[in-house]
């Protein structure tokens, strides 16, 4: 692949410390789930060793052998689905699992190697987890297990995207009732819900644990969380984005006044143009959605809007008014800073009308990720 992804630790290494300086170090558990949301599992592990992390949290099973095989001691969440035949390579890398359901219970109870559980509560997600009246019956099935119990947990599902926490009360008064009845049968658990905006803007939700995922990239979660802390605090801390995103010019091309560029012919030459073809498109994760919108690139720190529809491999963008010439092999910013212009990882998400979660996590796996 002719792009590739920049991690600066420096920035990496701050943004834990902050949330470590929040929470406590014992306390903060990284979320590196889904390939270390697009920033690269072994990469950002490799980085935060230093640092002396307690925790990992992950999605699946695999991610969390993974971390095991880079020679990761600590404890290992896996917060996602798993599947019963995965438990016993759970119990073999000592695995920590989240159990939210009747079914997954059953075959954990059936396992002659059990991995240790902590036990899900479905507070108003409603996707994974117990129900809260469940609690009682669900804590006296485990009570001769109990020393495998190892913490009760649940999901936020409406703190980022409002700036008014009603909800995000309302569950956890839920989670408050399901844990009494583990606390009250003497199971030594500890308690968490907390993810990056719960941790930045509820002090309640962070009980024994926080699960800090986008934040630790240096990303507020959204513009709502943003104006929360805000309101809360007064001033922002200084999160500090990890990820660059670069490749390289393979082309350059004339274009004719009243020619069409790209598949559909949905863009047509206003004038003579000079573009720019790009070895990037949507299967290295760029977003087809972003084609005809405000988007562009940094080229010699101009910005170079794309011109036409984005295509599988290849995207083109127009540089006819660059002060500089371009050439083949000339160096293009994705996301980040170039010169004194930059592209935030949300810009991108923004002109593709999603997230900048879902943009992170889809840039492709295979793209070389350098730490500088």
């Amino acid at each position: 692949m002719i792009n590739w992804i920049e991690l600066n630790p420096e920035h990496l290494r701050h943004n834990f410390r902050l949330f470590a300086d929040i929470v406590g170090k014992d306390r903060l558990a990284v979320v590196l789930k889904s390939n270390a949301y697009g920033h690269g599992l072994a990469e950002v592990f490799r980085i935060l060793a230093s640092e002396g992390v307690e925790w990992i949290c992950v999605n699946y099973v695999d991610e969390g052998v993974s971390l095991r095989q880079l020679g990761f001691e600590g404890r290992i969440l896996v917060v996602g689905p798993f599947l019963p035949e995965q438990m016993a390579m759970s119990f073999q890398h000592k695995l920590e699992l989240f159990l939210g359901h009747e079914e997954g219970l059953d075959a954990w109870l059936l396992e002659e190697k059990r991995p240790d559980l902590h036990i899900e509560f479905d507070t108003g997600m409603s996707r994974q987890g117990f129900r809260p009246g469940d609690a009682r019956k669900v804590a006296d099935r485990l009570l001769p297990y109990k020393h495998q119990v190892r913490g009760v947990c649940m999901h936020f599902s409406n703190v980022e995207d409002v700036t008014e926490h009603d909800y995000a009360k309302i569950q956890m008064d839920k989670f408050d009732a399901a844990r009494s009845e583990f606390i009250a049968r003497k199971f030594s658990v500890i308690s968490h819900a907390a993810s990056s905006a719960s941790t930045l803007i509820l002090d309640d939700s962070r009980f024994d644990l926080s699960r800090v995922g986008i934040s630790l990239y240096g990303f507020w979660p959204s513009q709502a969380t943003k104006i929360s802390y805000k309101q809360l605090h007064g001033g922002l801390i200084d999160l500090k984005p990890v990820l660059a995103w670069r490749t390289k010019v393979t082309s350059v091309n004339q274009v004719a006044q009243g020619q069409y560029i790209g598949y559909g012919c949905t863009y047509r030459a206003r004038r003579d143009m000079q573009v720019a073809v790009l070895p990037v498109g949507y299967f290295e994760g760029y977003p087809r959605m972003a084609s005809g919108s405000p988007a562009y690139v940094l080229i010699h720190g101009e910005r170079c809007p794309i011109v036409g529809r984005i295509c599988m491999n290849m995207m083109m963008v127009d540089i006819t008014h660059c002060t500089a010439p371009v050439r083949v092999g000339d160096l293009v910013t994705l996301i980040g800073q170039d010169g004194s212009e930059h592209i935030g990882a949300a810009d991108l998400a923004g002109w593709a009308q999603t997230i900048h979660y879902e943009l992170l996590s889809r840039i492709h796996p295979e793209a070389q990720r350098r730490i500088l």
